[in-house]
């Protein structure tokens, strides 16, 4: 009867926690919400309650109350304690992406990318994995590290949009790495090989920047000038060439102006 009635307790008491909850939520009090769920997985972490109240707490704090560090730890426990895999994988993803996007521990998402690499088989999910580590080691100034990442991504069989990401990511790591050059040189290619997609994504407009800062204005009003033929602003592009070639015309040695 002492056992019977125990667990009547228990369940009486989460019963009633969870009805807390509910109640807190309906007043968009997601910080009391969170902190009873909190006290749901520390009084049993191994029950089934505190898996609910993992998969609760994750909800709220990651979604409502944008509180990542928290929603962090709710994950967590849903990678330690979920007998199912996919649930478990899922969970994992959000801590990569949160310590990517929202926090920007950058140093803590490379661990956590690199444990999704280890245990995913899904090309696609593989490959926006390892993009997003290749982006990690970019903001981390791990440069060669990160052109390690996009070279393997370069050379698998990716889909048009998902080399047009790689070769981008490239161009831009380079550039970053003051390797104007090879930047600039990756930037024409991506232009030939994807012109619709490099349109929409404002490709040539890079490239500018790219010989505006190894100042070869000439191919820099080159570009514009293409860009002029097919664009529903050319006035915006008129200014820039006009003032590029001002730059142009004061360079050491020009013979723009005669006095």
């Amino acid at each position: 009867m002492l056992s019977v009635s125990l667990s009547g307790c228990t369940f009486s008491m989460d019963w009633f926690r969870h009805f807390r909850v509910a109640r807190a939520l309906e007043r968009q009090d997601y910080e009391g919400a969170l902190t009873i769920l909190q006290k749901i997985i520390q009084s049993d972490p191994d029950s089934d309650s505190a898996l609910r109240a993992s998969r609760e707490g994750a909800r709220i704090a990651h979604l409502d109350a944008g509180n990542y560090t928290l929603a962090v730890e709710f994950y967590k426990h849903i990678v330690l304690r979920s007998p199912d895999a996919e649930e478990r994988r899922s969970a994992q993803k959000y801590i990569a992406q949160i310590h990517f996007e929202n926090i920007h521990d950058y140093d803590q998402a490379v661990v956590e990318y690199e444990k999704l690499l280890s245990s995913e088989n899904n090309p696609e999910g593989m490959f926006h994995y390892r993009l997003n580590l290749a982006k990690c080691h970019l903001q981390l100034n791990n440069i060669d590290q990160a052109l390690d990442e996009i070279e393997i991504l370069i050379a698998h069989n990716n889909s048009a949009d998902q080399a047009f990401e790689a070769k981008a990511l490239k161009a831009n790591t380079l550039i970053a790495a003051k390797r104007q050059a090879e930047g600039a040189s990756l930037l024409e290619g991506i232009i030939k090989e994807f012109p619709e997609k490099a349109r929409k994504e404002n490709v040539a407009l890079n490239l500018v920047v790219c010989y505006e800062d190894m100042k070869d204005f000439k191919k820099a009003i080159e570009v514009l000038e293409n860009m002029r033929k097919d664009n529903p602003h050319p006035d915006f592009l008129d200014v820039r060439i006009q003032r590029l070639r001002g730059r142009m015309m004061n360079q050491p040695g020009a013979q723009g102006l005669k006095r």
